[in-house]
């Protein structure tokens, strides 16, 4: 018996302490809300769910959010902000609209996870000296990320504006109605995959020094251009023959209606070959 009751105390401390480190926001899970997010020094996956809460988890040990004891009575002083959520973060709210501001200098890098109500819009930026792969899952609505590592999203059948310095894009289940695509990336891949197409807005994926993949439904229908400086390009879709590789100082250009033609859809490389090939 002895054992069970120190068992379950265990259990009960442990619920305590990773509860002590979650900070919750109540807010109304509609379109016109929007979650804004900035300078998180570490990791941040960003879960979507149909829920009416911002829920902010600190990753890491107890001591990590602890004052040390010679600072006992005293409160941590940030130079950007206050910290009004016990994690190192600053929260501003008016209504529907929240910012959240991560305080931690980047020689204190913590890893953090946010669980989001997916109706709301959603922008992610982090500066250059912060080594933050973002990664996006599950959202309804708009997403935004600058960033300078690595972006990931999945099923997002919201608008995406993905931009990022020395990191790669990857985008898994998109393309659906009304969803406009921009991606940018500098020294980074792009790899994208659709597993619908009812988009009728313009989609263009842009990398410099890097190769861009695209996976696309078999019928969807788009006006088509592929360009690659210093690449080559790669397609199992019908293209004209007449527009498969034209070259015009050095550069490799096609531009072709695919299945009656449509949305317009841009594929840009610098330095890279462009992949287009139909989802099996």
């Amino acid at each position: 018996m002895k054992k069970y009751i120190l068992v379950l105390a265990i259990f009960i401390v442990r619920v305590i302490y990773v509860g002590a480190q979650d900070y919750k926001i109540p807010v109304d899970n509609t379109k016109d809300g929007k979650l804004t997010i900035e300078d998180f020094t570490g990791d941040l996956p960003i879960q979507g769910y149909d829920g009416k809460e911002i829920v902010i988890t600190g990753e890491g040990d107890k001591e990590d959010f602890a004052v040390p004891s010679r600072a006992k009575g005293l409160k941590p002083v940030f130079s950007r902000g206050t910290d009004n959520t016990g994690l190192g973060i600053s929260l501003e709210k008016n209504g529907n609209q929240i910012k959240l501001t991560c305080l931690m200098p980047i020689t204190n890098p913590r890893d953090f996870k946010i669980k989001v109500p997916n109706n709301l819009s959603l922008k992610v930026v982090s500066g250059c000296e912060n080594a933050s792969e973002i990664t996006v899952q599950d959202m309804k609505n708009e997403v935004e990320v600058q960033n300078c590592q690595t972006i990931k999203i999945k099923n997002v059948t919201g608008s995406l504006v993905l931009n990022t310095i020395s990191g790669d894009i990857s985008v898994d289940k998109c393309g659906a109605k009304d969803q406009t695509i921009s991606l940018a990336t500098v020294s980074g891949d792009i790899n994208i995959n659709f597993n619908e197409f009812n988009t009728k807005n313009s989609i263009s994926l842009t990398t410099i020094s890097g190769e861009i993949d695209v996976t696309l439904t078999p019928k969807a229908a788009i006006n088509l251009k592929m360009n690659s400086v210093s690449g080559e390009l790669y397609s199992d879709f019908e293209i004209a023959e007449a527009n498969k590789k034209m070259r015009h100082y050095g550069r490799n250009q096609i531009s072709s209606a695919i299945n009656g033609g449509g949305t317009e859809f841009s594929l840009t490389s610098i330095s890279g070959n462009v992949y287009l090939r139909k989802a099996k």
